[in-house]
Formats: C-alpha cells, structure tokens, sequence
C-alpha cells in the first residue's frame, strides 16, 4: 500500500463515508453520546492541540478555498432536476491549476494539454450525477465552473472550446449566445452528447449532458436540462463574492476556527479546507437521502484536513447525525472493534475481497459534543488513535 496516498486520501474517503448517510424523520430520538474519559484516549503520536491554520499553507490553499466558495454557489444536479439522485464524482471537486479542468467531448488528450491551450485558470468547481446507479442506465450530467484571470481569458477559453469540441451545433432556449454541440456515438451503446458553455465575465460556464437511453434522441428534451442547469447555476452565482486575483493565496482558510481544531494532514499531503453545506452537499452519494439529514441535524459546515469534522446544530443533532451515517454505511464495508475507550464509536473496515485497502481502508465515526467527527487510518489501529486526536482537539469546544 503506498502509505502518502492512504493519508492524502484519507480526509476526503471519511467525508465521502459521512455524505451518503440516509436521513429519517421517522426514527425515534437518538440517545445522547455515551461519557468518554478523555485521559484514557490512545491518540498515538498525532496532534491534540490546536493547529496554527496558517503555518499548513501550501501554494494551492488559497485556489483551493476559493474554488470552494465557487462550489457553495453551485447547484447540484439534484436541485434543478430531482431524478439525478446519483453522484457520479466523489472527491476532489475543486478546479485549479493543480487538478486543471478537462472538457469533455474536445480533443485534448488530458487536462494538462488543456490547461496547456487555455490558460488562466483560477479555481473553479466541479459535480456530476446520474439517473441510474449504474452507467449507461440513465442521463448523466457533468458541469463545471471555471474562473479565469480576467474576462479575456474567459472568452478566450469559450471560442476555443468551439473549435475544439465535437459535434454540430445545437441550441439551449434562452440561451442564445451560448455555444451548443451535439454529437452521437455508436459504439457499445448509442448515446446523444449535449456540451454547452456560457462566459459570463472571468466565469466559464460548462455542462455535458449524456443520453443512452432515449429512442429517438430528442435533442430539445436535453437541452431543456441544460436550460435549467444554466437558470439555476447563473441565480446561485448571484450569491459569489469573487476575492480579488492578487489576494486569493492571502485569504484566511479557515471558518469559526475549524480547521485550527481539525487534525492535520501530515507531509503537507492535502490541501485542508471548509465546506460550507452547499458545498458539502455535492459530496454525498445521495443527496436526495442527505438533504433531510443535513436539515435535521443543523449540518452548516465540514472541515477537512488529516481528518473530519461536521458541525451540527448541538450534541442531541451529532447523535442522531451520527446514526444516520451507520444506518447507511457503504455496503463493502462491515463492521470492527471500536476503541474501547470511545464506547460511541463506529468502526469499519472493508468486507473481504471487496475492493483494494487504499479504495476502501479502516474507518471509525463518533460525536464529541455538537461535532461528528472522523477518521481513516492504514489500519484499524491507525484509525483509532485518529479518532482519538481528533476528539483531543475538539473536546470541550464549541
């Protein structure tokens, strides 16, 4: 197993975990979280004081957090159609020159060809969905929106993408200075591509629409979707308040002091970051499922870094929040031992023959006051004393 990828990986797998919890208003009350003895926590060599946020800045912080400031202002394909139930990308949503945008449908061979012919990317988000849980089922959808330096770059990166994207052109109603083209595959399986961008400003607005299914295509019933993709995305930009170029790696990084008390991630591995719900939103594998859960339990903000936390409404809202997670664990997991000393804890490690350990490694969930937090170790025993420092860090704060 190569070890700095477990750890990079490790905040971003728990939050994936904690995102497809299914909500119920129809359970009883939780009960409140059993009494841990904070002195006989084994947190191993991990750190259990605050972190001076600052001090773990790495080149791409600042790009980073503004990408997610992007995403909080970004629809999930679930609010403007309510049968993309699926998500189709779980991690790693932010754009920046680091992880570059790839359009799809043009004939760059990658992102970095890509980021190669259109330069100036800034930060920018990413979130994709489908109908069905199982590819070629059902429509999918694939949106971005990317910021670039300045308005020319923007425009730059909308009449490239022209000369560069398959297909022949086509329409979006309401749109009609938007670029639209549609292109059909028969390969495996017939489908109808739909790839449309707008510029507004330093903003690229990109969706890419999918259809495997539909007998005969119907083009305007695509891009009707696309329509409501663009109406939603450019009302929720409304909300966007771009940090100037010259200052995105000088803003502060953290949110009510989060990430101060979130623990690390070790090598300067991964870039720590705070979501707000929105944002956090995009994470879950069902959003359909997570939306009540988020809105029972008060869930306003997640921190992200060597591990995990959600902040919920009070202790009562963690509680339930946490019940929620087990009741819909992914289902390659099973059970394992929990820290004797966290009797609240919720540990997980894969079913046998399931998937490689780096896709699936050991993971524990618990509550410390109004927090739920996580961890994910290179195994069980890793993955307790994480659980362990992260509820040193948050033990008695508010």
């Amino acid at each position: 197993m190569n070890m700095r990828k477990l750890r990079a990986y490790a905040a971003f797998s728990v939050l994936i975990i904690l995102s497809s919890a299914c909500g119920s208003s129809s359970e009883p009350p939780a009960p409140t979280a059993p009494e841990v003895d904070i002195s006989k926590l084994n947190s191993g060599n991990y750190p259990t004081t605050p972190v001076d946020v600052e001090a773990t800045r790495q080149p791409l912080s600042g790009a980073v957090r503004e990408s997610v400031m992007i995403g909080a202002a970004s629809p999930m394909p679930y609010d403007y159609d309510h049968r993309f139930v699926y998500n189709r990308l779980r991690v790693s949503r932010e754009i920046t020159t680091g992880k570059p945008p790839w359009y799809p449908g043009t004939d760059f061979k990658g992102a970095e060809e890509t980021l190669d012919a259109i330069p100036g990317v800034v930060a920018g988000w990413q979130t994709a969905a489908s109908r069905r849980a199982h590819i070629y089922t059902g429509r999918e959808i694939d949106t971005m929106v990317v910021r670039y330096t300045d308005d020319d770059h923007a425009r730059f990166a909308y009449e490239e993408l022209a000369k560069r994207t398959n297909g022949v052109p086509g329409e979006v109603p309401g749109y009609p200075d938007a670029q639209v083209r549609v292109a059909i595959t028969k390969d495996s399986f017939s489908t109808q591509y739909m790839r449309a961008w707008l510029v507004r400003g330093d903003l690229l607005i990109h969706a890419a629409l999918s259809d495997p299914v539909s007998v005969p295509f119907d083009a305007a019933a695509n891009a009707d979707i696309v329509k409501r993709f663009f109406d939603k995305q450019l009302a929720m930009l409304e909300s966007y308040s771009p940090t100037p170029v010259a200052e995105i790696d000088k803003a502060p990084l953290d949110v009510d002091g989060l990430l101060t008390r979130t623990l690390p991630a070790e090598d300067g591995l991964a870039v720590g970051r705070v979501y707000p719900r929105q944002a956090l939103l995009h994470l879950a594998n069902r959003p359909d499922r997570m939306m009540p859960a988020f809105d029972d339990a008060g869930v306003d903000y997640a921190a992200a870094a060597g591990g995990s936390v959600y902040r919920t409404r009070d202790a009562a809202a963690a509680v339930r929040y946490l019940a929620a997670e087990a009741a819909d664990i992914d289902p390659r997991y099973e059970p394992m031992d929990a820290p004797a000393e966290m009797p609240g804890a919720r540990c997980y490690k894969a079913k046998p023959g399931k998937a490689m350990a780096i896709a699936l490694p050991p993971t524990c969930l618990t509550t410390v006051g109004r927090y739920v937090i996580g961890s994910v170790g290179a195994n069980p025993q890793d993955a307790h004393q994480r659980l362990a420092a992260q509820y040193k860090l948050l033990a008695g704060y508010q």
